[in-house]
């Protein structure tokens, strides 16, 4: 009898710390940020291809997944998402754009195709129809103009 209470203090401090260390592990996991991202830039093309854009339309939003130095003095309105973790996760609140804002241009890293680029559309729940173009080997862009 005498051996289970002086167990019982350790229990209770090893119990704590394991709880402690999972909620430490949680919170490092979400912040599991894609190496790709690292040292990013955008090559001449693309900049030349949204430049174009930009210049022929009136009214469209451009949709970035980094502040590029190069799109600051843009004529048309822009929005900067974070880049995606490498685990996907994101925060809806966040990301998600739920009203028709205009025809939208979706600069996204080539790597993104797939369900990365599935991932940052559905952040765009007012838009349907989205068509891909490719202005360089780094960089797609997704196009829609059609409102769901």
């Amino acid at each position: 009898m005498m051996l289970k209470h002086t167990f019982l203090p350790l229990w209770i401090f090893a119990l704590a710390a394991a709880i402690l260390v999972a909620g430490c592990k949680n919170k490092t996991a979400t912040n599991n940020a894609d190496p790709r991202e690292t040292n990013r830039v955008i090559d001449s093309p693309s900049v030349a291809y949204i430049k174009k854009l930009d210049k022929e339309n009136k009214g469209v939003v451009f949709v970035f997944t980094k502040d590029y130095p190069e799109f600051k003095h843009l004529s048309n309105r822009s929005i900067v998402l974070k880049p995606l973790n490498q685990d996907l996760s994101i925060d809806l609140n966040e990301y998600q754009h739920k009203d028709y804002m205009g025809p939208v241009y979706i600069l996204l890293p080539a790597y993104y195709v797939g369900i990365r680029a599935s991932v940052i559309l559905k952040c765009f729940p007012a838009y349907k129809g989205f068509t891909f173009s490719q202005p360089s080997d780094g960089y797609v862009v997704y196009y829609t103009d059609k409102k769901r």
